[in-house]
């Protein structure tokens, strides 16, 4: 949702630029949507790794969304947002025995495996101790996580529980067509219940109900979401350093680049859409190519856009960041300051600034 260009000016005033400004209200809007879009039998993961700002990952808790992590340190700022062990999903393709122990000793009992050899280490692992997984399932066509299932067809008992380890459910990417993703899905059910026992829940990566009632009558379903729920709950208030002039053109340097916003964006980013705030909007557009200020050709985060002349001081906000932002920006690349990231609840007038911050990079001996 497009926020007030006063309210931004004077959080990026008090605050600083560059600046995160998150808004709760923005976020409970996005929570809001996608509950009422959940079929019955359904629930919502969010996937930390879009964004693990605490004040966001309470307000998230609050209406009963639950954790879906890929690290220790996501672990670590699930269980500080409330969350119990129990309640979180221990997901991702690759895990150091040092993370399954630690996450095992705060009492996470649900993993996502793709492999025998996930399933074969989580077992070593939990010594004893109950733990269920859901198998993942690569059903885009990519070969980036996710068990081929092809594999699990020609072998399904290799894909099946281990001592004291139950595979209850699948996980497949939700990004597939539906009605194929579905029949794998269907088929993947029943060769793994007459290997391992009945599938009680299928989790897919992304928000689509679709597949829910695809599935109706069937396992209990979750959906991890990710800039479904926060992607437009942020935006980005950054400064104009520079301004090159060149073939009718414009680059604009800004204080913020691929140090600040993830440059790989997460999955189906909206195209960014700066403004120039800080003053009336003057002559024609022109073509604008912004750029940040890492001395590298990868820092070019928007090489096609139509702007205003811009001038050295500019302030320009850049909506909907709120996924893949500063946390999946270079940080420690060459060293610089990161954005204050800043929490404003519009639904509060009188909260005014809810929460302000900034991450560091720091070195242990």
């Amino acid at each position: 949702m497009e926020r007030n260009v006063t309210d931004l000016l004077s959080v990026a005033d008090e605050a600083g630029t560059p600046c995160y400004v998150y808004d709760l209200a923005d976020l409970r809007a996005g929570r809001q949507s996608l509950l009422a879009a959940l079929p019955a039998r359904a629930e919502l993961r969010y996937a930390l790794s879009a964004n693990p700002h605490p004040e966001l990952l309470r307000e998230i808790r609050e209406a009963g969304v639950l954790p879906a992590v890929r690290s220790s340190g996501e672990l670590d700022a699930a269980l500080v947002a409330g969350w119990p062990g129990r309640d979180v999903l221990y997901t991702g393709p690759a895990r150091r025995d040092a993370d399954l122990e630690w996450a095992l000793g705060l009492g996470v009992r649900t993993f996502a495996v793709d492999s025998p050899v996930a399933l074969d280490q989580l077992a070593r692992r939990a010594a004893g101790r109950p733990v269920r997984c859901l198998l993942r399932v690569n059903a885009c066509g990519s070969v980036r996580a996710g068990a081929d299932p092809d594999a699990v067809f020609a072998e399904p008992s290799r894909f099946t529980g281990r001592d004291g380890v139950r595979v209850v459910g699948l996980h497949v990417c939700a990004d597939a067509d539906a009605d194929s993703a579905a029949d794998l899905t269907g088929r993947l059910i029943s060769v793994l219940a007459r290997e391992g026992g009945p599938v009680e829940r299928v989790g897919f990566t992304g928000f689509a109900p679709r597949f829910a009632h695809l599935l109706a009558g069937g396992p209990f379903v979750s959906f991890e979401v990710d800039r479904e729920l926060v992607g437009s709950a942020a935006t980005l208030v950054t400064a104009v350093l520079d301004v090159r002039f060149s073939g009718g053109g414009q680059t604009a340097v800004l204080e913020s680049g691929a140090n600040h916003i993830g440059p790989f964006a997460g999955r189906h980013r909206r195209p960014l859409t700066p403004k120039l705030i800080s003053r009336p909007l003057s002559g024609d557009l022109v073509d604008t190519v912004l750029i940040g200020p890492q001395e590298t050709p990868f820092d070019v985060w928007a090489p096609a856009l139509r702007l205003p002349p811009l001038r050295p001081g500019d302030v320009l906000a850049v909506p909907d960041l709120g996924a893949w932002g500063v946390t999946a920006g270079l940080a420690a690349f060459s060293g610089a300051d990161l954005p204050s990231e800043v929490v404003v609840d519009r639904d509060d007038p009188g909260a005014g600034v809810v929460h302000v911050s900034r991450l560091s990079v720091a070195r242990y001996p």
